[in-house]
């Protein structure tokens, strides 16, 4: 028998986004490109982990950041958890400029780019442009490995859902029909993977709003 509820699940969400925990793509000063979503759950635990990979320049230059944020309603995790990796390694950051050629180590594979063939999106944002351009080829070497995710998750819990697209609450936008900030339990797609995680079933979540996880979306100049 389980024993969580959709609306229970919602207010966990809820309640990390009023103490600022749970993940905006919309952040000051940090830039999403790309993100993924894993929900595990038994019949008395659930975790939903969100992964960022964005460019966070105050925290580390131009490195990229896999930026981790789960919240449950196990004990350990009741409070949430987050965490900053680092899947790529710049081996010359300090002197790249002098030569226009970055040398990389990305979860062990050594990469050699030349700068000047990398794509311009960002007006100053170097380390944001070396993201986006390692992006369709390094996306799942640069995201969480499986052991990771199941070390956040625990072996007892069955993965039932993992997406790479969904819709995004914009929880630092203003929610003008209700009159206050947006809360992840106003989105349609947070409602229905509460309910996968509740029944099991990954069919119960069907999307119905726009997919906002691409850093198009969320593009700062």
């Amino acid at each position: 028998m389980v024993t969580y509820t959709v609306d229970q699940i919602l207010k966990c969400l809820d309640k990390a986004h009023g103490n600022l925990d749970f993940p905006g793509f919309n952040k000051i000063n940090i830039h999403m490109v790309s993100a993924r979503l894993t929900g595990f759950r038994s019949d008395t635990h659930w975790v939903i982990v969100f992964e960022q990979l964005e460019n966070w320049y105050g925290l580390a230059g131009i490195q990229p950041v896999l930026a981790i944020s789960a919240f449950s309603n196990r004990s350990d995790l009741e409070n949430g958890l987050v965490e900053t990796l680092f899947p790529v390694a710049i081996e010359n950051e300090n002197n790249w400029k002098h030569t226009n050629t970055l040398h990389l180590i990305i979860r062990g594979e050594a990469l050699t780019l030349n700068t000047q063939l990398i794509e311009r999106h960002h007006r100053w944002n170097f380390g944001f442009d070396l993201l986006v351009h390692l992006l369709p080829e390094y996306r799942s070497k640069m995201l969480a490995t499986e052991n990771e995710l199941q070390v956040i998750a625990s072996n007892d819990l069955l993965q039932v859902i993992q997406l790479d697209n969904w819709h995004h609450p914009d929880v630092f936008g203003w929610n003008y029909q209700a009159d206050r900030h947006f809360q992840p339990s106003d989105a349609k797609s947070m409602q229905m993977i509460a309910k996968v995680l509740v029944t099991g079933d990954p069919n119960f979540y069907k999307p119905c709003e726009d997919p906002n996880v691409d850093w198009r979306k969320w593009m700062k100049s």
